[in-house]
């Protein structure tokens, strides 16, 4: 027989689905002794990502950018131009109007090693793009070099500003910036053009980067302000949308606040295969030190991430209620495993599928998102939340539909190879395997590791058997 939704402690019961209901949900309590924390970050994740142009073992260069060049202005490049820059240390670069086209896009790639830019955290940037499209930053330009551009120190690191678009990010790294690691936005001002309607942000990718030690967000993608937008001198105003937005294969590692933050992506957004590590060390504002931030106006999918000791909520959403996040590991979050607000939220609801969330200090999921029509909760693993709550609602106006969550106060119940080094496989003993409900329906149709769903049956949690 499956085995569905437990609750523990208070006597063993089989929950089969809980719509638009307001009792209890799941309550754990806490044993005096404590879970076992992940001692590794485990597995990397191969969700299937796609692929991305590497460059020719052999570049031709357009140009080679001198170590005296600060600014470099596109205007007398052509679309497939590749502009060479030398390895070596050097000071800040910015780019102007270099404009590509989707089927010639321009790249900017090292040669010949490591680049290093290096500049003051009180200076505004190291590296900044404006009134750019199609180009692709890469620093995969020289074998056996993982991330031929290092970009150290500037309040922000990377920029990409001033109507920005279409632009690709990889093999870079990116540390110790005063702010934000990689930026990209425009924020909106009294120039009409940056306002929302007037200018859409397209076709960002940002993947394969490593982003650390820096004092804000590691990567900061669109406004924050979707709904309600910012004042300023000439009124109220709007900021842009973000169109096809995908993050993926990055690597975060202590930074100020979320490891991730998408907001004002209103379509095509996706967030997957990342490994986030320590967020939200020193937050400058009370609750940015969560782990993936979807933020207002933000709709998608979020898989395949693993995030670990974020201070704040692992994942917190806030975003257009389009949203479904499945098939990730949250480990030891030290407020909420996943936390939902409504607020500008047009869609249908949340949808939380498959993760696995372990040791939160609080509740394993808390829904305060009371507008949307419903918030779906299936298949989920939650391990020992501190509050001794699995599944937790704001109040009877949050509408939820939860089927096959498993609950215990016991990492080893689940079974996993060897949780403690980082071995999210399932031993054939897991109560996990063949116990979950078909999510197919949702686009569920693979794990944390990129393994086709079911095996059999589905498994609950992140990882298929």
């Amino acid at each position: 027989m499956k085995r569905y939704l437990v609750r523990w402690m208070a006597g063993v019961m089989v929950v089969l689905s809980f719509v638009m209901c307001s009792k209890d949900i799941a309550k754990i309590v806490k044993p005096a002794d404590t879970t076992p924390v992940a001692t590794a970050i485990g597995p990397t994740p191969n969700t299937g990502n796609p692929t991305h142009t590497k460059p020719a073992s052999s570049v031709t260069c357009s140009y080679t950018v001198k170590a005296s060049d600060w600014s470099l202005d596109g205007a007398t490049f052509g679309p497939g131009s590749v502009i060479c820059i030398p390895a070596g240390t050097r000071g800040a670069l910015l780019l102007k109007n270099f404009k590509g086209t989707a089927a010639s896009p321009i790249t900017i790639i090292n040669k010949g090693g490591r680049v290093t830019f290096t500049a003051a955290i009180t200076a505004s940037y190291a590296f900044k793009t404006q009134n750019c499209q199609y180009i692709k930053i890469l620093g995969n330009g020289t074998a056996g070099v993982k991330y031929g551009f290092d970009v150290n120190g500037g309040n922000i690191g990377i920029t990409m500003d001033d109507l920005s678009s279409d632009f690709e990010i990889a093999n870079v790294e990116v540390r110790n910036s005063g702010f934000a690691g990689i930026m990209a936005k425009t924020d909106p001002s009294c120039d009409v053009a940056t306002q929302r309607g007037h200018f859409t942000m397209r076709n960002v990718s940002l993947h394969d980067n490593y982003v650390h030690k820096t004092g804000g967000e590691g990567l900061y993608i669109g406004n924050s302000f979707y709904a309600d937008g910012v004042s300023i001198a000439c009124g109220k105003v709007l900021p842009h949308d973000v169109v096809n937005v995908k993050v993926y294969n990055n690597q975060l590692d202590s930074t100020g606040c979320e490891g991730i933050q998408v907001g004002s992506a209103v379509s095509d957004c996706e967030i997957y295969s990342n490994t986030i590590k320590s967020p939200g060390l020193k937050p400058f504002a009370s609750g940015q030190d969560n782990g993936i931030q979807i933020g207002e106006g933000t709709g998608g999918k979020c898989y395949g991430n693993l995030i670990k000791d974020a201070p704040g909520n692992g994942i917190i959403v806030l975003g257009l209620g389009d949203n479904v996040v499945f098939n990730n590991y949250i480990l030891n979050a030290r407020t909420h495993g996943i936390f939902a607000d409504s607020r500008y939220t047009p869609g249908p609801g949340f949808v939380f599928i498959n993760n696995t969330i372990v040791a939160p200090a609080q509740n394993g999921i808390k829904l305060n998102s009371e507008t949307v029509l419903m918030n779906t909760v299936i298949n989920n693993v939650i391990i020992n939340p501190g509050a001794g709550v699995a599944i937790a609602k704001k109040s009877t106006g949050v509408k939820l539909t939860a089927l096959n969550n498993y609950g215990s106060t016991d990492i080893n119940t689940c079974k996993f190879v060897n949780y403690g080094g980082g071995d999210f496989h399932l031993l054939l003993t897991s109560p996990l395997i063949n116990a979950g409900a078909n999510t197919a329906g949702y686009g569920v149709t693979t794990d944390y590791f990129g393994k086709a769903r079911p095996f059999g049956a589905y498994a609950i949690g992140a990882t298929e058997y």
